[in-house]
């Protein structure tokens, strides 16, 4: 069995997954961290980490004390992810650069510090939003979109300047690749072109030739080494990988670990032979992770004693409230320090 954490507020990936490929998964149960938190305790097996951006402190090192009881109760339990290690973006890119292993300089603003290079773009260093910005060339320019960002009373606090690394192909079209990180597989999922630098989606016409180009790309996965040589950097085995090429060599913007899936069993058309490679090798991955239990058994744990009170995330009436206080006292003292 595979337990997959996420926030509640980010259900819609997970469940795509499961609606479009759940019959051909090992069996993968989705649980909500605030499901957890409230119950005090989670389903057994293999445990995925995701949604890292949507925790606080607290609720991170809750989320590491879920981590801390599943190897004690099983030290052979397999975790991807794990909340303790696990790089969001910014320490992503930031010890990726300082490895060699990526060109990106990522720089925080708040902190007063500078960027080396440009062109550079801003943007939150949590969730998906994108650039905040457009591509700023100097220093002096970036002073102007600070300034600009203040009179606008809109904060530095969380915000980053990205280095842009990527270049146009030779059809004059920017492009971003994705691949899966699963356990110890790499998949590669597409590509996606655009004439704009920022690549949201592949905007530009599909012809049989870039077809062909993609499906290539998929089945021979020729990224692979030095995908996962970055991702084993940053304590991610679970999620998608987004990055462009530059001089031929993968140069990385982020990792989402709750990714969305392709829809497999979508009707045909020029990409379908992708989704089917794609769907293939997703279940053989799975089902390598996978721990092979079938029950559904649950293991306890407690929340460190000083942010336990911090982590109930409803707003609970009285009763509710004294009920989880004396579930997490008889917990901690069975299971706690």
């Amino acid at each position: 069995m595979i337990t997959f954490f996420v926030h509640e507020l980010n259900l819609n990936p997970s469940r795509k997954l499961l609606a479009s490929a759940g019959r051909h998964l090992p069996f993968l149960r989705v649980v909500t961290y605030q499901d957890a938190f409230r119950r005090l305790s989670f389903p057994t097996g293999t445990l995925i980490f995701s949604d890292f951006e949507f925790l606080d402190g607290f609720q991170l090192a809750a989320a590491a004390a879920i981590a801390q009881a599943a190897r004690h109760e099983n030290p052979r339990t397999r975790i991807l992810n794990h909340p303790c290690t696990a790089c969001e973006r910014y320490a992503l890119l930031r010890k990726l650069h300082a490895a060699g292993l990526n060109p990106v300089e990522v720089t925080r603003l708040e902190a007063g510090d500078r960027p080396s290079r440009f062109p550079v773009f801003l943007r939150l260093e949590d969730g998906c939003l994108g650039a905040e910005s457009g591509l700023i060339h100097s220093a002096d320019e970036l002073d102007a979109e600070l300034r600009a960002m203040r009179d606008a009373g809109r904060p530095l606090k969380r915000h980053i300047a990205v280095s842009f690394e990527t270049r146009p192909d030779s059809d004059g079209l920017f492009r971003k690749y994705g691949a899966f990180r699963i356990g110890d597989a790499i998949i590669p999922q597409h590509i996606l072109r655009s004439p704009h630098w920022v690549v949201k989606s592949s905007i530009s016409r599909k012809t049989a030739d870039f077809a062909a180009e993609e499906l290539d790309f998929v089945r021979d996965n020729p990224h692979r080494e030095a995908l996962l040589a970055a991702t084993d950097l940053a304590g991610l085995q679970f999620g998608r990988i987004d990055y462009g090429l530059c001089d031929g060599k993968p140069v990385i913007f982020e990792v989402n670990p709750n990714p969305t899936f392709p829809t497999f069993g979508k009707t045909s058309d020029a990409r379908s032979a992708r989704r089917d490679v794609i769907l293939s090798r997703v279940v053989d991955a799975m089902r390598a992770i996978d721990d092979g239990q079938v029950h559904a058994a649950r293991t306890r744990f407690v929340p460190p004693a000083e942010v336990a009170k911090y982590i109930q995330v409803e707003r609970w009436n009285g009763f509710r409230r004294r009920v989880w206080k004396l579930r997490a006292m008889i917990a901690r003292s069975r299971y706690g320090h």
